[in-house]
Formats: C-alpha cells, sequence, structure tokens
C-alpha cells in the first residue's frame, strides 16, 4: 500500500449500535419494555447525537465523523444523520440481507471468529458472510466488518499469551475472510498491545494492494463514575497509534464515549444539556489527540 492511499482526513466513527442495551442496562427496566422504554431509550440516543453536532459546531469536521446506529431505536438519529450528510452505517436484522431499504452508507456487522474453531460452522458463517458481502455490492451499500477473535486457553499458550494469541487470530481470520470472497470497504479491530502485531494486522488487510479502510476500536470502559470524565490513558494510546500507523484511517469510537454520562442523565445527576457538553467533548478530545499525532507522525 502506497501514501497515497490514505485518506486525506481522519475518520471517526461513533457506534450507537445495540451494542448496549439502554433498556435493560441503562434505563435499569426487566421485563418486556413498554412503548415508553423505548421512546425513552431512542432520546438517550438523540442525546448522543446531539453531542455529535454540538462536537461539529465546536470544530469538529463533519466530512470526518460516521455513525453506526441501529435501525430499530437508532432510527430516528439515523434518519438526522442523513438529513445533515453525516456518513451512516447500520446493521442487517438477522436473515434479512436487503440493504438498500436501510438508506445508510454502510452496512456494518459486527463478528467474533476463530479461524481454528469447528470446521462446519466457520465454513456456514463464512458462506453467510460471503451472501451479505456480495449483497453489499450490489447495492452499493459498501460492508463494514468489525472483527475479534477469542483465544482459547490452548492458543493463549500456544502464542504466549492473550494478547498475542488474538492478534495472531485476528489476522487469520482477515485471511479466511478475504479467501471466502468477503470484501469489506472498512475493516475494525482493537490493536493488539505489540504495535507490530497492529501493523501485521493491518497489512493483512491491505495485501494485495487491496483499498480498505481500517479502524481501530477505541473500545473505553462504560464506568458510571462521574469523576474523571476525560479520556482514559489507554483510549489515548489507541487514538494515537491509529494516527501514526501506516494504513489506519480513523478509529471506532465506542460506548465508553457516552454510556457513563447517559447513566449520570437517567440519574438525575447531569442535566441533558451537561450529557450532550461533555459528549461533545469527549469526541472533540478524540480528534485533537488524533490529527496531534498524526501530524507529528511519519506516516504523513
Amino acid at each position: 500500500m502506497t501514501r497515497s492511499t490514505m485518506n486525506s482526513h481522519a475518520n471517526y466513527f461513533i457506534a450507537l449500535d445495540d451494542r448496549v442495551d439502554l433498556i435493560s442496562e441503562v434505563l435499569a427496566t426487566s421485563g418486556q419494555p413498554t412503548a415508553a422504554d423505548r421512546e425513552q431509550a431512542a432520546d438517550l440516543k438523540r442525546v448522543v447525537f446531539d453531542g455529535i453536532t454540538t462536537a461539529v459546531e465546536n470544530g469538529l469536521a463533519k466530512s470526518s465523523i460516521g455513525l453506526w446506529a441501529d435501525s430499530d431505536l437508532g432510527e430516528s438519529v439515523l434518519l438526522r444523520a442523513k438529513a445533515i450528510e453525516l456518513t451512516t452505517a447500520s446493521s442487517p436484522k438477522s436473515g434479512n440481507h436487503s440493504l438498500s431499504r436501510l438508506d445508510v452508507d454502510y452496512t456494518a456487522v459486527q463478528l467474533t471468529l476463530n479461524p481454528d474453531g469447528p470446521e462446519s460452522g466457520r465454513k456456514e458463517l463464512l458462506e453467510r458472510l460471503k451472501i451479505v458481502s456480495d449483497k453489499a455490492r450490489e447495492e452499493s451499500v459498501p460492508l463494514m466488518i468489525e472483527l475479534d477473535s477469542v483465544p482459547t486457553s490452548t492458543q493463549i499458550e500456544m502464542y504466549g499469551g492473550f494478547s498475542n494469541a488474538r492478534a495472531m487470530l485476528v489476522m487469520m481470520s482477515i485471511q479466511q475472510l478475504q479467501d471466502a470472497g468477503v470484501q469489506p470497504s472498512i475493516w475494525a479491530f482493537e490493536p493488539a498491545d505489540d504495535e507490530k502485531h497492529t501493523e501485521s494486522m493491518t497489512a493483512q488487510v491491505h495485501i494485495d494492494d487491496r483499498d480498505n479502510t481500517v479502524l481501530l476500536v477505541v473500545a473505553g470502559g462504560l464506568s458510571t463514575e462521574k469523576i474523571g470524565n476525560g479520556l482514559s490513558e489507554s483510549e489515548k494510546s489507541v487514538i494515537s497509534l491509529a494516527a501514526r500507523t501506516l494504513g489506519v484511517s480513523g478509529v471506532l469510537i465506542g460506548p465508553g464515549a457516552y454510556y457513563r454520562h447517559l447513566v449520570q442523565l437517567n440519574e438525575g445527576i447531569i442535566k441533558r444539556n451537561e450529557a450532550v457538553d461533555v459528549i461533545a467533548a469527549h469526541f472533540g478530545d478524540i480528534s485533537n489527540i488524533f490529527e496531534r499525532s498524526r501530524s507529528t507522525s511519519e506516516v504523513l
């Protein structure tokens, strides 16, 4: 891959899909959710969206932002994002491979794959992903895959630790997906502890001159503590690594950017405008660290 294939700007994809169940985890509602519960959860997603638009007002480039939301409780934020021309992504519902109806820019899939897992299960999964990939290309809604792999105890021992094992398995999973004809436009994965492993995973994405975008996942903790609303040291480290790694175009921002603020809002600890402002500041901090790290990096 040459430097000419690098994106001219950073990509900050905010994950506001169903990886956190706002109804049970934030609203602390059990049982079958009511219509009021669902509307309240949808409104919490609008709080995060207001944080995004406030970050734009504060100087974050709108062209650099992507929003990944579900098509259920996240429908209203997807519509608002499309209205102001933000990049959008959503996941196809189970068993439904029609993607154009979502009216989003990317179809996004969270995937955990162990390349050494049972062959029959892997074969079926790869075949289903090939269908999604082909349909995405046919309907001009490119595929984004957030990939992870959970090593077994045997694999951890074989590769000398969890992080090394996970990095090797992610790299092997990328290769298996590529060999199966799954062709995402965007790959996202958590970085390894060893920067060389992260570089190797990124290189596998771009093998044979494939022109793909790579995002490093900034998961963040789901702490509900009010103190320390800024970025953690581990988050800063991932953002900086993303900025200085050749072939990485940005970061996928997980619920750590907004979860604790939504909990505090729901519990009456902070007001809505305070939640919006602190979420906006979080996104702004991510952009500042990324831009500052990239401006001093040799990847440009």
